[in-house]
């Protein structure tokens, strides 16, 4: 138990596995998921590159890093679309394997001169956020939500029988869902379509934000120098 409450590099690999079965799951259980995601071999390739890094290995460490950072872009960018409980819990198993991996147990295991280093806790690897972190975060959602109504088109408007070619038609604007148009010269908003995209953003800027926290107030490794098993 003790070396639970002060975990080093082979139980944060551990709990990296189990979240990375966790989201196979989960994939493979979303209504969103479809046979061209192909979660399996994605989850063998993570399996194979932490026991990599279990063994030392620096490029594995930087691939996993990197495929958690895609995997957590792809997810936070389909959360307005697919609006599923699912995807959001995607994203935050995404954000979580980062922190883990970017940790100093992780990260001394992988130089060129492997080091042992246990973390205080598991409170120190995936650390509460400041407040002003999370509002900065939600700012900077509601912010790229109206920097996207630069993003138009054209859509047919329900239940309308036209008397002219393109009486029907109206110009829409937002990504990824279309929240503003004009009706009868009146700005029409869908509100449901707003939230989802605002809720999307907000989320991709505060994941953007809190891992670039974790990894700039990272401890140094000089404080957290143990050996494995004392």
């Amino acid at each position: 138990m003790a070396r639970w409450r002060r975990p080093g590099v082979n139980e944060i690999l551990l709990v990296l596995l189990l979240l990375a079965a966790t989201g196979f799951i989960v994939s493979w259980l979303s209504q969103s998921y479809s046979p061209r995601d192909y979660p399996l071999p994605s989850f063998l390739v993570t399996v194979f590159l932490t026991w990599r890094v279990s063994r030392g290995g620096r490029i594995s460490r930087a691939l996993l890093i990197i495929g958690s950072g895609l995997s957590l872009a792809v997810s936070a960018l389909a959360i307005a679309r697919l609006w599923d409980v699912s995807v959001v819990a995607l994203v935050t198993i995404s954000a979580a394997q980062i922190a883990l991996l970017v940790s100093p147990p992780v990260y001394g295991r992988t130089r060129p001169t492997p080091i042992a280093v246990r973390a205080r806790g598991w409170t120190q690897l995936v650390r509460r956020p400041p407040t002003w972190l999370l509002a900065c975060g939600l700012l900077a959602g509601m912010l790229v939500t109206l920097a996207c109504l630069g993003n138009t088109d054209f859509i047919a408007l329900p239940g309308c029988r036209p008397a002219a070619s393109d009486a029907c038609r109206a110009l829409v604007e937002g990504y990824p869902l279309r929240w503003l148009t004009a009706y009868q010269n009146a700005p029409l908003i869908f509100k449901g379509a707003l939230l989802k995209d605002c809720v999307q953003w907000a989320l991709v800027s505060t994941s953007v934000l809190y891992l670039g926290w974790l990894w700039l107030t990272a401890p140094g490794d000089a404080s957290e120098k143990a050996i494995d098993g004392t």
